[in-house]
C-alpha cells in the first residue's frame, strides 16, 4: 500500500500505469496503488504521495509501534524511488509522531526511533533531525519569567500561550485524551526562531522548557491520517478523582474503561477518511455499558478485525485479557462489508497466527446488520437467517409459545 485514494466511477488517469492492489465497489472505490517497476515519479508527486501522510501512536510506550511503522514506511518510500537514506530523514521529519505521559518511556521511544533511522542511514545522527516523540508536559510548573520573556508583550502570543497553559494544566493526569485548542502554532515557532540567537538570561529556559511544551501541544491539537496504538486498560474504579471527573465530563459514552476512552479519542484525532488501528479488550463489542460507544464507532466503516480472544500473547496467561485488533476508517460507505477473522479458539499465540495465515474462520459482514440486533453487538459471525429473524416485523412471541421451564417449590 502506498497511495490511498478515493475514486468515483472509473480509475483516475493519474494511476493508469500503476497496479491496483485492492478496490471496493464501482460507485466509490478505495484503492491502494503501487508503482509498476521502471516508472519514475516526478519529485512533486513523491511528496504528494508520501510526505503528507502523518501517523501517530498516542500511547507510544517505548516506541515498538513507531519502529514497526518506520520499517513499513521505508518500503513505501523505496517503492517511489527514494533511497533508504533520504527516506529515513523524511519519515522522521514528516511522518511519525508519538506521545506518552511517562518521561522514561519517551526517552526510550526517542532512542528506538533514532536507532531505527540510523539502521537505514549511517550518518543520520549528524543531520540534526529530531523525532516528533514527546512526553506530555504540564503547564503547572512553567517558569513565569521565561514565559514573560518569550511572550515579550505580544497580545497574540499571550493569547495562544494562555490557551495552551489552560488546556495542559495537570496534563499528566489525562495524557493523550486531552483536547487541546488549535492556536497559531506558526507564530509561536517564529518567536522561538527569533530568540534562538538572542542574548538573554531566560533564553535557554524558554527553548528548553517552552519549546517542548508547544511541540507537544501541536501534537495533541493537529489531525492525523493514521492513528495506531495499544491503549492502556483501566476500569473507572481504578481512575483517580481528576481523571474520573474529566472522563465523565468529556467521554460520557466510553467512561467505563480507559481503553474505550482512547477509542473515542483516536477517532477525534484522525482526518476525514483517516484510519485508526487499535488492539483493545473485546468487551466493547458486546457489553451494554459500551452500547452508545458502539453506535459512534459503527457510524464509520469497520474495515477489518482480528478477534483474538484470550491468550493472544504468550506473555499474558489466563482468560482475563481477551483482545481484538481492528481498523476503522472515518468514512461511511453505505452497505460496507468488513472482513473479520475469528481467532478465539486457538489457545496460544502461535495457534492464532497459524489460523490467521491459513485464512480460516473468516467472515464478511455488513456492519449495518449489527444494529438490527438488540444492543447492536458486533456479531459478525451471525448468519443471514438470524439477522432476518431480528429484522422481521413479526414479534417472536407470536410465532413461539412461551412457558415456564423446570422449577422447584
Amino acid at each position: 500500500m502506498t497511495i490511498l485514494t478515493t475514486v468515483r466511477g472509473s480509475a483516475s488517469p493519474l494511476f493508469a500505469n500503476q497496479g491496483a492492489l485492492g478496490c471496493g465497489d464501482e460507485s466509490l472505490r478505495i484503492c491502494y496503488f503501487k508503482p509498476s517497476r521502471g516508472i519514475v515519479l516526478h519529485e512533486a508527486m513523491k511528496r504528494l504521495c508520501i510526505q503528507f501522510d502523518v501517523l501517530i501512536d498516542p500511547c507510544m510506550g517505548s516506541g515498538h509501534i513507531l519502529c514497526y511503522l518506520f520499517d513499513v514506511l521505508i518500503k513505501v518510500y523505496e517503492d517511489y524511488g527514494y533511497s533508504a537514506r533520504d527516506a529515513a530523514s523524511s519519515i522522521v521529519e514528516n511522518n511519525l509522531w508519538g506521545l506518552d505521559i511517562d518521561e522514561r518511556a519517551a526517552q526510550l521511544a526517542y532512542f528506538a526511533v533514532m536507532m531505527t533511522a540510523r539502521k537505514y542511514d549511517r550518518r543520520f545522527f549528524r543531520r540534526g533531525i529530531q523525532p516528533h516523540v514527546y512526553a506530555i508536559p504540564e503547564s503547572n510548573e512553567l517558569n513565569p519569567d521565561a514565559l514573560a520573556y518569550f511572550i515579550n508583550g505580544n497580545p497574540k502570543l499571550q493569547e495562544a500561550m494562555d490557551t495552551l497553559i489552560t488546556d495542559l494544566h495537570d496534563a499528566k493526569e489525562y495524557g493523550s485524551i486531552l483536547n487541546v485548542t488549535q492556536v497559531d502554532i506558526p507564530a509561536l515557532y517564529a518567536r522561538f526562531d527569533e530568540i534562538r540567537n538572542d542574548v538573554n538570561l531566560w533564553r535557554d529556559a524558554a527553548l528548553n522548557q517552552l519549546l517542548p511544551f508547544v511541540q507537544c501541544a501541536q501534537a495533541l491539537a493537529q489531525k492525523y491520517h493514521v492513528v495506531v496504538t495499544n491503549p492502556p486498560y483501566m476500569g473507572s474504579s481504578g481512575m483517580g478523582p481528576k481523571l474520573s471527573a474529566y472522563v465523565k465530563k468529556n467521554y460520557k459514552d466510553s467512561k467505563s474503561d480507559l481503553f474505550a476512552v482512547f477509542m473515542e479519542r483516536c477517532g477525534e484525532m484522525i482526518t476525514d477518511d483517516g484510519y485508526q488501528a487499535m488492539i483493545t479488550q473485546h468487551a466493547w463489542m458486546f457489553l451494554s455499558s459500551f452500547e452508545k460507544l458502539r453506535g459512534k464507532l459503527l457510524s464509520h466503516d469497520l474495515i477489518n478485525m482480528a478477534h483474538l480472544g484470550a491468550r493472544a500473547f504468550d506473555e499474558i496467561g489466563g482468560e482475563v485479557v481477551q483482545t481484538t485488533s481492528f481498523v476503522l476508517r472515518k468514512s461511511s460507505v453505505e452497505g460496507y462489508k468488513g472482513t473479520y477473522c475469528r481467532l478465539i479458539e486457538p489457545t496460544s499465540q502461535q495457534g492464532k497466527e497459524d489460523m490467521f495465515l491459513a485464512g480460516e474462520n473468516r467472515y464478511v459482514a455488513d456492519q449495518s446488520n449489527f444494529s438490527k440486533i438488540p444492543g447492536s453487538p458486533v456479531a459478525y459471525w451471525v448468519s443471514d437467517a438470524v439477522i432476518k429473524t431480528f429484522d422481521s416485523p413479526q414479534i417472536m412471541d407470536y410465532s413461539s409459545k412461551v412457558c415456564k421451564g423446570v422449577f422447584t417449590v
